[in-house]
């Protein structure tokens, strides 16, 4: 009996040294290496300079195109018209007012589609009140009632945009990611109305006196999306004014990530009528957990990366102009003065980028990469999402 029970411990013991050594070879290998992302716009992401010190020398290899960065050292990668921006923006000085928060060293990636199941459509059209199902067609969904209408499109993250006055199909840009274009024609809502034919005299503009709170904008938005199935779980809102309408902006996050690029968009107008909205419909799949650059070297890509272009944070000073000389060039970019931002904060999010077409292909698939979150002062919005996935894993498009 004492042998037998002997042999049974003798057996064990082996068992769990070979268990051990297998977790010990496991751990050994690693985790799988993340592939390597194919050509994707960054746009105003902060794209990685060639030759930076993100991760090592062999980053290089596989480092974005530079092109000169606007009124300063560093480089940056343009992308989409971002050259013709540079010229007509002035450009940003970023600084820190403090010193920078320690973030994970790694983040889950994130992949988008152009697909996306009819009865999430129908969901969003019946939120939206309009009476109907929507039409599927090879480009996308639509359902129009009335002056209002819905349109769906078959692109990466299956963006959708609904309003009044929204006739045929969105547009792709060439050699990008999805753009509003000509295809989409949308009612001014502060636009002079008028059954007479013929031009009509512009009027001087004025807030309609039944304009929710921004308070009760909020309320209408949040509801109307979680009746479209948008999942509100750590999603960031924001309300900003305009004229005739409170515009409400919720961020969904991913992963319990806050998203950069990603959000919905709803324009709610006089009596808590929603007037305007988009947003996108794909779910997001799991594309790989990535290294990231470190957030000082994140700060580093930031003072690199090129302007936003015509984008403003609420409330922010208009654009300060010096005179243009006598038989200067046109247009007179020395008139933009630069700006200094201030460096508040930062946090690890994700950042839309989707994937560089052809031609004038349509981008089916997205990415949703793991990016820094700069809280801003002074500039020209309150964030700025820069990729924090190091060069290594970025293809040259």
């Amino acid at each position: 009996m004492g042998r037998r029970v002997l042999a049974w411990v003798v057996a064990a013991l082996v068992t769990a040294g070979l268990v051990a050594g297998g977790v010990l070879v496991a751990r050994d290998r690693g985790e799988p290496s993340p592939a390597v992302l194919p050509a994707l716009d960054l746009g105003e992401a902060g794209p990685a300079a060639a030759g930076s010190s993100d991760t090592g020398a062999d980053d290089a290899a596989g480092a974005i195109e530079p092109a000169p960065a606007p009124g300063g050292t560093g480089t940056a990668r343009p992308s989409g018209g971002a050259s013709d921006r540079r010229l007509l923006w002035p450009p940003v000085t970023y600084k820190l007012g403090g010193p920078l928060p320690s973030l994970p060293g790694q983040a889950q990636a994130w992949k988008l589609g152009d697909n996306v199941d009819a009865g999430r459509v129908a969901t969003l059209a019946a939120a939206l009140g309009l009476a109907g199902t929507p039409k599927q067609e090879p480009n996308g969904w639509s359902l129009q009632d009335g002056r209002r209408a819905l349109v769906v499109h078959r692109l990466a993250g299956v963006p959708w945009s609904y309003g009044s006055g929204i006739f045929g199909t969105c547009v792709g840009r060439a050699g990008g990611p999805y753009r509003p274009g000509p295809g989409i024609q949308c009612l001014d809502p502060d636009a002079p109305v008028s059954n007479r034919p013929g031009p009509v005299a512009p009027t001087r503009p004025f807030r309609p006196p039944d304009l929710p709170s921004r308070a009760e904008a909020e309320r209408v938005a949040r509801d109307l999306a979680a009746r479209a199935g948008l999942d509100l779980d750590g999603a960031q809102v924001k309300v900003s004014d305009s004229l005739a309408t409170r515009t409400v902006t919720i961020a969904p996050a991913v992963g319990g990530m806050p998203t950069s690029g990603f959000a919905w968009t709803v324009s709610v107008g006089p009596k808590g009528v929603v007037q305007h909205a988009s947003g996108y419909l794909a779910t997001p799949e799991p594309a790989g957990t990535y290294p990231l650059v470190g957030v000082e070297q994140g700060f580093e890509r930031l003072k690199r990366s090129g302007p936003l272009g015509g984008v403003a944070r609420p409330g922010s000073p208009a654009v300060e102009l010096d005179p243009c000389p006598g038989g200067g060039k046109v247009p007179c970019t020395d008139r933009l003065k630069a700006r200094v931002a201030t460096v508040t904060g930062a946090r690890l999010g994700l950042q839309l980028a989707p994937v560089v077409t052809e031609g004038d292909g349509r981008p089916g698939v997205a990415y949703l990469l793991p990016a820094y979150l700069f809280d801003l002062e002074g500039g020209w919005t309150d964030v700025r999402a820069i990729i924090a996935v190091p060069d290594r894993y970025l293809t040259r498009p």
